[in-house]
Parts: C-alpha cells; structure tokens; sequence
C-alpha cells in the first residue's frame, strides 16, 4: 500500500523499473521482516535505511529527519517510515508521536510494527505507552502471540480503504459483483490482499473474544508486564547479574557476570548457561545481542505464568552460573 501510494505513478503497471529509487526508514532495532518486505516488494534490502538508536533502544528522531534530507538531496524518493510498538529485542516502543510528525510534515507514509506489543492498547494502563500509534496509515500486530490465539492469526489495520483497495483491487468478469444473489456483496476479501481464496481465520478470534472478552485479555496482559517488572527487581538486586535494557513493556534482557568474570569471556560464558538452562528442562528463555554483547531475553506471553516460577529461574540461572564458574576454575588449577 505504502509503495502503490508513494511511488508517484501507476506502480502496478509499470513496476519499479525506470522510477526513481525509494527509500524506507526504521530503527536498527526492527524487525527483520521489514528488510524481507523491502526484498520481496523488489526496491532492494538497500533502500531499507536502518537508524541508530537511543540508550533505550527507541529510534533517533533527529537522525531520522537527517537520513530522510540526505536522500532527498541525492534525489531518491522517501516513502515511509516505520515505527515500533515493542521491539522484538527489548519490548522497546520508539515516539511514535514523533514519528507521526515526521511522516505528516515529510508527506510520508507511517506504518507501525506492533507484532505483539500493539496489543498492550487493550489495557487503559498501559495504553499511553503507544501513544501515536493510532495516527499510523497502517498497523501490524499477531494475535497469536499476547492474546493467545492458536497460530496463525496475523493482522493489519489501514487508516484509508480506499488506498488500501487501490493497492491490490482487480476487476475480471468471472469475479464481477452482482446486485442481487449469492454474488452480491459490498466488496471481497480478495480485493484487500494478495490472497484470492484463503482460510477463516477470523473465526477463532471472534470466539476468543465472545468467549472471554477484551477485559480479560488486557488484564492477562497487564499481568505479563507486571512479572517482568518485577523479574527486572530481581535481576538489578543481584550482583552476579546484570539487566542491558530497560524493561517497558514485557521483555527482560540481563546476562551472567558471576564474580569478576572477564568482559571477554561472558559472551562464551551466557551462551554455555543458556544451553544448560534450556537442557535442564528449567526454563527456555530466548537469547540476543544487545550493544555486541550477547544476553538472555524472558519474553512473557504466557498467560499460565507465575511470579514464583520467575523466581525460580532467577535462582536457577545463579546457581547454573556459578557451577560452570567452578568448573573453569577447576580447569585453571
């Protein structure tokens, strides 16, 4: 949508071949989907131009309008610019307000990636966290993730349904809308995606929500973050840990530093302990590399977990790392 929009001509027609390059932007800390789009939408991984970021890993504003000026000057065509609702990382929200500013004085279109954390909106709690997200043109989130839905269930909100007709609308005689009978319809499903047949999964959504509702689900959320909140507590008391990211929504990334543990050694060190962590049946945290330094990251999306099993992995974690410290220094002797 966001190319057929932009690309200032009939890019459904002509493709992209002999139209000036265009050029997308988001932070360093996005998902890899993003680089695919820009792949598979054939303007190249090269157009894609990834931002520093801040020390909470949200995107840097003024470097954003810098790389957008640069491209004009050298006569691209800056079409989008995609923002974070929970980067995959950190949990970490980039300003969205901000980047809405930028999108609407730049003329640009402004989707945002909200995979899981967009969802965090069902809580009045925690909603200001997005604040800016609902100016977006286009927003993405998985319901199969922090509102528990069997997989897949993937959705996109577009602000203009006419723009989003235009992106991917056809008309053939074998498909032509009738005004009376079975073929009578407003519209289709296949005008609004690239898919001419495809499966009902809006179903168990609209069961999910029937058979729940939408206050549960936020207060099940707001449960998850308070848990990492308070992992977050837990990691920053103890000595022989050490958090790299803030904690803003659902994600906790800390590391090992055991007891005067040579910074060289604790990137081998963590990878060693997550192993052992996931082959003790204990826990199986996920992993990253924030600022070249490679770390555990808890991503709580289980509506079944407790504070105490957090607890547990904490205690876990130490005790892991300190047998393998012994074991090193067994080894030195």
């Amino acid at each position: 949508m966001a190319r057929s929009e932009k690309a200032g001509g009939d890019v459904r027609r002509t493709g992209l071949f002999g139209q000036t390059r265009m050029t997308l932007y988001a932070s360093r800390e996005t998902h890899a989907c993003v680089r695919r789009a820009a792949e598979v939408l054939g303007l190249g991984s090269g157009s894609l131009r990834l931002l520093p970021v801040d020390a909470d890993f949200r995107v840097d504003v003024g470097a954003l309008r810098a790389a957008i000026a640069r491209d004009r000057a050298e006569g691209l065509r800056p079409f989008c610019v995609v923002g974070n609702a929970g980067t995959v990382n950190t949990g970490a929200v980039d300003d969205l307000e901000a980047l809405a500013d930028v999108a609407e004085q730049e003329g640009l279109w402004f989707h945002v990636d909200g995979a899981f954390g967009a969802l965090a909106a069902l809580s009045p709690r925690l909603r200001p966290l997005l604040r800016g997200m609902e100016r977006a043109d286009s927003l993405a989130f998985d319901l199969h993730k922090w509102m528990h839905i069997p997989f897949e269930a993937g959705c996109i909100l577009v602000r203009s349904e006419a723009a989003h007709r235009r992106a991917f609308a056809y008309q053939t005689e074998y498909l032509a809308q009738m005004p009376r009978g079975l073929a009578a319809r407003p519209s289709m499903f296949s005008e609004y995606g690239v898919q001419l047949t495809r499966g009902f999964r809006a179903l168990k959504v609209w069961m999910s929500l029937k058979a729940h509702g939408a206050a549960k689900f936020a207060r099940l959320i707001e449960q998850n973050v308070e848990q990492a909140h308070a992992l977050a507590r837990w990691v920053d008391a103890e000595p022989e840990l050490q958090r790299l990211a803030p904690a803003s929504l659902n994600v906790v990334c800390f590391r090992y530093v055991g007891r005067g543990v040579p910074e060289e050694r604790l990137d081998a060190w963590n990878r060693e302990l997550l192993c052992r962590l996931h082959e003790s049946g204990v826990a199986v945290p996920s992993y990253t590399t924030l600022g070249g330094r490679h770390c555990l990251r808890v991503c709580l999306t289980n509506h079944r977990t407790r504070r105490e099993d957090l607890e547990f992995l904490v205690q876990e974690i130490l005790r892991l790392g300190r047998e393998l410290s012994a074991e090193l220094e067994a080894k030195s002797v």
